[in-house]
């Protein structure tokens, strides 16, 4: 829902948008100043590239965001003359210190190009990674889909390929071992696949 605020500027945005339409059209010749009106009653006039509205709703969140990093205690605000300065405090540097090292210490996801083996057997990969790991849950889809697997729900997948070593090592190194299930079935049943 727009703002008051939002609702003004969209409406004086409209008013400079036909003004600078309109003070354009003087400034052509008769016969082309005719078709410019007429486009301008048919589309509207042309409008700015930039939207005052949208830059007020960024500007709004990203003041929004300072003040919420304030009430943390993350950065201060001070104030001088006409404008505000704002710093990062003690609170905030060893928080981002503590990010930094979080993400230091967690496993690059590196795409893969595992060998594949075909097999008789249909092998199937069950998968229930947490939230938290969505980027170690879409990495995973993305290699089962490299390895010709096919999709037979989000976390169920189906392919007559052999499960390369390399491929549970990977798990192992980004600890997925505990959410990810592989079985192998010899009889398809009332599966019918393109396999």
């Amino acid at each position: 829902m727009a703002t008051v605020t939002e609702k003004i500027l969209d409406y004086l945005q409209m008013q400079a948008e036909s003004t600078v339409d309109l003070l354009s059209m003087f400034s052509l010749d008769r016969g082309r100043a005719m078709r410019e009106a007429r486009r301008s009653i048919v589309h509207g006039p042309r409008q700015f590239k930039v939207d005052w509205a949208d830059l007020y709703r960024e500007r709004q969140k990203f003041y929004s965001l300072l003040n919420q990093l304030k009430r943390q205690g993350l950065v201060s605000k001070r104030k001088q003359e006409q404008n505000s300065q704002w710093r990062i405090t003690a609170q905030g540097t060893k928080y981002l210190t503590k990010l930094k090292s979080k993400q230091g210490s967690s496993p690059k996801l590196f795409r893969r190009a595992y060998e594949k083996k075909n097999c008789a057997d249909f092998m199937i990969v069950s998968f229930d990674v947490p939230e938290r790991d969505r980027r170690k849950r879409n990495w995973l889809r993305t290699q089962l889909l490299a390895l010709d697997f096919e999709m037979l729900q989000q976390s169920v997948w189906l392919g007559k390929v052999q499960i390369p070593e390399d491929f549970i090592n990977d798990l192992r190194i980004y600890e997925m071992i505990p959410y990810v299930h592989i079985f192998s079935v010899s009889k398809s049943g009332s599966i019918i696949r393109k396999f």
